[in-house]
């Protein structure tokens, strides 16, 4: 239950996060920050999917929507994108 709050969180907080860029810098996303953003949105789908308990059959996809993976892939893509 803890981690998929935690989940939760770190999904709301990447989403203000791409949708917040140019309204907290005052500039368009370039092409680095949209890549970053296109990162980000893996990391929140693999959030989303855990967060819903979607469990997939494939042992890669089962692995890309575990916690582990998706949790670094948002922290670092915020990370990323608030130091750009």
């Amino acid at each position: 239950m803890i981690t998929r709050i935690i989940s939760a969180a770190l999904v709301l907080c990447s989403i203000l996060f791409v949708f917040g860029f140019s309204i907290l810098t005052g500039r368009d996303m370039a092409l680095p920050e949209k890549f970053n953003a296109a990162v980000i949105v893996l990391g929140v789908l693999a959030g989303l999917f855990h967060l819903f308990g979607v469990v997939p059959q494939g042992r890669h996809m089962r692995a890309f929507a575990s916690p582990v993976v998706a949790w670094p892939v948002m922290i670092a893509g915020i990370a990323t994108l608030i130091t750009s």
